[in-house]
């Protein structure tokens, strides 16, 4: 066996290295992100990767090209691969042929976690076909299988399904809520009402009024649990009661208590956690912490239309084991809302 380290600025250039050397039989044995050493102090340098690949001979060969190491390393066989798998801090045994590596290299430069894509590209592993083309087939229709997802709210038979639209600020929850408003009360033509709880940002209740104007559906406001619970006795023969919340900073523990208790007193009401896809994907994780206790059911994102990669929205949604609801692009309303499917965001992923 020979074993070579490969270093580039990206993934597809460090490949491109392991198949020009050891071919297309090579096996990646694993990947690491490296940040060179500044020679000036204070100068960012950009991260490289390095890419440790292997390739089996037939025929022996010897020490040298085995270890095809720079001089002055001293490791022999043995202590190089127990360096590879125990290199916790940054190196991950990937145990992927190079055919697959192409796929693997998207997916992580598209913001799939790397542990995820790899366990994806094992699974999808077929021993009677190595072309690229199907491995990449066989990765997409696997990642589908895993994606949770509902679909559009499903409305009671008993009642008004009520459906509470909570995160932080800025996410465009207010202009979602018009969009599935709209979807319901026009398109459907069910009897929707507007309910706001944001009694803090200057200009909610009026944005949300506006769109209740043009809908001809109505808009209230509740201040309380008391106020909700009246404002839902009153709109008993609706379809659908969509609940506007105040966006908040994901470290404001105290607002989520809050609202469980608002939600209690009414009981039964679906919420639905609004991400933007331009966030980082910590935010995601914090932000979901934070409404945990209320009890989150489905996630919503948006800002489809700004988002650079999507990886982050697969692993959130995998990790967590939270029903995808809805996307939305843009600001028109309702055009710009869709039922959250698999196949969109594997197209997303792999555009």
């Amino acid at each position: 066996m020979r074993i070579k380290k490969f270093t580039a600025k990206n993934y597809a250039d460090a490949l491109e290295q392991v198949k020009r050397e050891l071919g297309e039989d090579a096996l990646i044995m694993s990947t690491r992100s490296i940040k060179p050493e500044s020679p000036l102090s204070g100068r960012s340098v950009a991260n490289k990767v390095e890419i440790t690949a292997a390739i089996e001979f037939e025929e022996p060969v010897s020490v040298e090209e085995k270890l095809d190491l720079n001089e002055g390393d001293g490791l022999d066989m043995k202590s190089l691969i127990f360096n590879l798998l125990s290199d916790k801090g940054q190196s991950q045994t990937l145990g992927l042929k190079s055919s697959q590596f192409e796929t693997y290299s998207h997916l992580v430069e598209n913001g799939l976690d790397e542990q995820l894509a790899s366990k994806i590209l094992k699974k999808s592993i077929s021993e009677n076909d190595e072309k690229p083309a199907k491995e990449k087939v066989r990765a997409k229709n696997l990642m589908k299988k895993v994606i949770p997802f509902e679909g559009e709210i499903n409305l009671r038979n008993d009642g008004p399904k009520m459906v509470a639209f909570v995160g932080p600020t800025g996410v465009g929850k207010t202009t979602t809520i018009a969009k599935v408003a709209a979807d319901y009360a026009i398109r459907k033509n069910k009897k929707v009402a507007l309910v706001s709880l944001d009694t803090y940002r200057l200009g909610a209740v009026d944005q949300l009024q506006i769109y209740g104007d043009i809908m001809q559906v109505p808009v209230e406001v509740a201040g309380s649990k008391y106020e909700l619970r009246e404002i839902v006795n009153k709109h008993s023969d609706k379809d659908l009661i969509l609940i506007d919340t105040t966006g908040r900073s994901h470290r404001d523990k105290d607002y989520s208590r809050q609202l469980k208790a608002i939600f209690d007193a009414v009981g039964g009401v679906e919420t639905h956690l609004v991400l933007s896809v331009t966030a980082q994907e910590k935010l995601f994780s914090t932000t979901y912490q934070q409404f945990l206790p209320i009890g989150v059911d489905r996630v919503l994102f948006t800002k489809l239309d700004e988002g650079l990669n999507f990886g982050s929205l697969f692993n959130f949604s995998v990790r967590n084991r939270v029903p995808l609801s809805y996307f939305t692009s843009g600001q028109n309303v309702p055009e710009d809302l869709e039922v959250a499917a698999p196949d969109k965001v594997i197209s997303l992923i792999f555009n």
